[in-house]
């Protein structure tokens, strides 16, 4: 497994993959975004202090992203692994990586993020990932037109 930078050559398989209904259940993204819509964000990456993501890779075959999005010392984290992708440990192996790598080159105080409350393999991700669930900022969200119950979790350096 490794993380790379994303081209805009990835775009139509990120495009694909998020359209996958098992994806769809619990990504904000929407199921209607468009390759020219992800690739207008991979050419926004370099450069960006506020963001930051990854291909994540495993023997040669795109398997999922990681990203941040960063703001007043805090890194909002989220994860996305293909469906033919999981079952190997590669969110979180890729979100340790991940981790390491915003501690190492972005100034952070804390870092969180949140889930489905039903989303369990997200959930144990982010614990073998080192994070620590935070139940103060569990919350419902309106995410794609219903509102999800989420968990939040935390991990501070």
């Amino acid at each position: 497994m490794r993380l790379r930078e994303w081209t805009v050559e990835d775009a139509a398989w990120y495009a694909e993959t998020t359209r996958d209904p098992e994806v769809q259940r619990y990504t904000t993204d929407p199921p209607t975004i468009t390759a020219e819509q992800v690739a207008a964000a991979i050419e926004a990456l370099p450069g960006n202090p506020t963001t930051a993501s990854f291909c994540i890779e495993d023997a040669g075959e795109r398997c999922g992203n990681v990203a941040v999005d960063l703001a007043d010392g805090i890194g909002h984290l989220s994860y996305l692994v293909a469906p033919e992708a999981r079952g190997r440990g590669l969110a979180s192996q890729a979100l340790t990586e991940f981790v390491a790598w915003i501690l190492t080159n972005r100034a952070v105080t804390e870092l969180r993020l949140w889930t489905h409350r039903d989303n369990l393999g997200s959930r144990k991700v982010a614990e073998r990932a080192g994070f620590v669930r935070d139940p103060a900022r569990d919350e419902d969200r309106e995410i794609k037109g219903e509102v999800w119950p989420t968990v939040a979790y935390h991990l501070v350096p």
